[in-house]
């Protein structure tokens, strides 16, 4: 079934209309498949082929001439046609040495007609041969798209679809995940396939290319490996594929990959969701673990199956906030499908993950078996990659922040860590870091009152500053955080803002008029950069009203 739709050189002269014919050079590439017939007299006109073609000529266009017949040959080859029929006559009576030596060279068929033939007889019957099988091709496409629907609804249902699959190429096939041994139609001995995972898991690539397609690894020079990523949502799931020992892989093997991998990415998309449905209880643990409810310490580890394991588990609270701007007729965010995704993606990379999904954020409980730094490192690895997944499915506008907690060891304390991680949330666009451990002032501002206590330090310190940026247009509140971040220095602060240094030295007179004359001194630089940070913040909290000073109340200096 796999190539009855291929008619190659073989298949061509034992048609009716080659009985005549001998092949007289290039018989070990009799196997090649013959795509389309074409008449070609010259090697001026072989520009126009694609490859793929069986070439009819009479010679007309070189004759016995050396050089002619050598060029005419050589582009043929070179142009990747499949062969050449001479109809020997007054053109050309007998083939030349030079073109058989070169035509066994190449493995290129070389075949000629003792008789005149009609070349238009020839083609018709090809080319409606070749339109038959090709259309016979597409029929059992279609059966065996109908085989796969049918299997993967079945239990056993990948087993079985690789076995349809094997039966339908005729060669060894796999499907290789990350996390299990690979399966393998029909098996392969032990120490085959364990040769053959090692070579997978070096040689495939753990992030699929953005532009997907088949992937080939080379085994030797005869043998090679065609596979392809099963993928949902941007995230991997496993790789199909096959192995082929001196053979190509034609339109009809990669449609039949392409066709299987789309059936195995439903079916382990399917089995995702089934496995999410099954966590239940865990969800609705990690509902109580969000509103802080009590719960002590042995009743969180034995609904979490970690009862009389000994040593407490190291975990992390992770927040992750979705946001797209401007699409009003967008899906709304977060599609829930992704949290199987999510927990593949994370118990790859080592961690028992416990995820909810409410309104536009995940919650991640995610207990590891790592010390702090192999922890981090995991976790920047897991967030790097579910913001690529969260872009690829849902637009690459689309803003994702996340917040996590320090390490903690006692459940029974999650929802403090889990205030963590939202306080790290709350300032990520003000700091580089997502973690709570590296939010240095911002840690105390977070639990500042806001009206009582931080806006009137803020109107305090910054209040006529802003007031005037507010009446005139200008940026002094912001040059003024960056020459103090830039540690009072003129020339590294014009160039952070794009000004010439003097139109730096005006702002920074102006702030002089307006400021006290010993804002730069370390008590008063203090004060003031904590009220930019904290006004900062509060005009960048998602949702929250901008922050203005109250007229009534601000003044130019304390």
């Amino acid at each position: 079934m796999n190539s009855d739709w291929r008619l190659t050189v073989a298949d061509v002269i034992r048609r009716p209309l080659f009985c005549d014919a001998e092949v007289v050079a290039g018989s070990r590439g009799l196997s090649r498949p013959i795509r389309w017939v074409h008449v070609l007299e010259s090697a001026d006109t072989c520009q126009f082929l694609n490859g793929g073609e069986l070439i009819l000529s009479t010679g007309l266009g070189f004759g016995e001439a050396k050089e002619k017949r050598l060029a005419y040959l050589s582009e043929l080859i070179r142009r990747k046609a499949v062969g050449l029929c001479i109809e020997l006559g007054a053109y050309i009576p007998h083939v030349p040495d030079d073109m058989l030596e070169l035509a066994d060279h190449h493995d290129f068929p070389l075949i000629v007609f003792h008789q005149p033939v009609r070349f238009v007889d020839i083609t018709l019957d090809l080319h409606e041969h070749l339109i038959n099988r090709q259309m016979q091709a597409l029929r059992n496409l279609e059966s065996y798209s109908r085989g796969l629907q049918r299997l993967s609804l079945q239990t056993q249902g990948i087993s079985r679809m690789l076995q349809h699959f094997q039966a339908a190429v005729g060669t060894q096939v796999f499907l290789y995940t990350p996390e299990a041994p690979p399966q393998f139609v029909p098996p392969l001995p032990q120490t085959v396939q364990s040769e053959l995972a090692s070579m997978m898991r070096s040689a495939f690539p753990a992030v699929p290319s953005a532009e997907g397609g088949n992937g080939v690894l080379a085994l030797s020079d005869k043998k090679r490996i065609i596979y392809q990523p099963v993928t949902a949502m941007g995230h991997l799931l496993a790789y199909l594929g096959v192995i082929l020992y001196e053979r190509e892989a034609d339109e009809y093997l990669l449609l039949t990959l392409d066709y299987t991998v789309s059936a195995l990415a439903q079916v382990l998309m399917r089995r995702m969701f089934a496995e999410e449905q099954a966590l239940a209880t865990e969800n609705r643990l990690f509902d109580d673990l969000i509103i802080n409810r009590s719960l002590t310490e042995e009743q969180i580890r034995a609904l979490l199956g970690l009862a009389g394991t000994g040593k407490a588990p190291v975990y992390h609270i992770l927040l992750m906030s979705l946001r797209r701007d401007g699409d009003e007729h967008a899906a709304p965010l977060p599609p829930h499908e992704l949290t199987g995704v999510f927990r593949s993606l994370l118990s790859r990379l080592g961690f028992r993950p416990f995820i909810r999904c409410k309104g536009s954020r995940f919650y991640l409980l995610v207990i590891g078996p790592y010390k702090a730094a192999d922890a981090r490192r995991s976790l920047d690895k897991a967030m790097a990659e579910m913001k690529r997944i969260c872009r690829q499915v849902m637009g690459a506008d689309t803003d994702v922040l996340f917040g996590v907690s320090r390490p903690g060891t006692r459940l029974g304390e999650a929802g403090r860590h889990l205030t963590e991680a939202e306080q790290a949330l709350a300032f990520q666009h003000d700091s580089p870091s997502p973690y709570f451990a590296d939010l240095g002032l911002f840690r105390l501002l977070f639990h500042v009152p806001h009206e009582s206590v931080l806006k009137p330090f803020i109107n305090d310190y910054l209040g006529a500053l802003i007031d005037y940026d507010e009446k005139h247009g200008t940026q002094l509140v912001h040059t003024l955080r960056v020459y103090l971040d830039s540690n009072l220095s003129k020339q590294e602060t014009a160039t952070k803002l794009y000004i010439h240094r003097q139109t730096l030295y005006h702002r920074l007179e102006k702030i002089e008029e307006i400021l006290p004359p010993d804002y730069a001194h370390p008590h008063h630089r203090l004060c003031l950069e904590i009220a930019l940070r904290a006004y900062e913040w509060l005009n960048h909290r998602p949702a929250a009203a901008p922050f203005r000073p109250d007229e009534q109340t601000a003044r130019p200096s304390r």
